[in-house]
């Protein structure tokens, strides 16, 4: 057996292709297109819901058997509403006095499935029963503006208005 010691150089191996200062940098222009990227997204959330300035639309395009919808907003106002099923509008009279503001909303969407019964000796539990639906949540926010629902075609229309005074 030939037993030879080899040295091998690791001068090179452990110099860095990339300075470290460039890294924040990096991260900060990877950030902004990340974000810019978003932003159509976050407009779109925004005015989701609103399909009139009287009528809100929790429409998921998927099915459920039943949604609670919370809804907070200027002053005191809380308000949760449940819909079933097909029922998927709200119209601004069912709210009552909607003083103008902005208003934030989380929808839960419940989708029923089976009942099984959980019988687990280490936690104690035995027949207790548990559904094995789904929930989905969202939330976001609408604006209401003299007892109307704000939405994008009233913002332009006012624009407009604005422009030709």
């Amino acid at each position: 057996m030939c037993k030879q010691k080899v040295k091998i150089n690791t001068d090179n191996y452990f110099k860095e292709e990339f300075p470290m200062r460039s890294f924040p940098k990096l991260f900060f222009v990877t950030s902004i297109c990340a974000l810019s990227a978003l932003l159509p997204l976050t407009a779109y959330c925004a005015s989701g819901i609103v399909s009139s300035s009287t009528v809100l639309d929790i429409e998921t395009g998927s099915k459920f058997d039943q949604a609670e919808m919370l809804i907070s907003g200027p002053g005191d106002f809380n308000q949760t509403i449940t819909l079933y099923g097909d029922n998927t509008q709200i119209d601004i009279d069912d709210l009552g006095e909607l003083p103008d503001g902005n208003y934030t909303y989380q929808i839960q969407y419940i989708q029923h499935g089976k009942t099984e019964y959980i019988n687990d000796n280490k936690t104690g539990r035995e027949g207790v029963p548990r559904n094995t639906g789904k929930i989905k949540t969202i939330s976001g926010f609408f604006n209401v503006y003299e007892s109307e629902f704000v939405t994008s075609d009233s913002i332009e229309t006012e624009s407009e208005f604005k422009d030709e005074q």
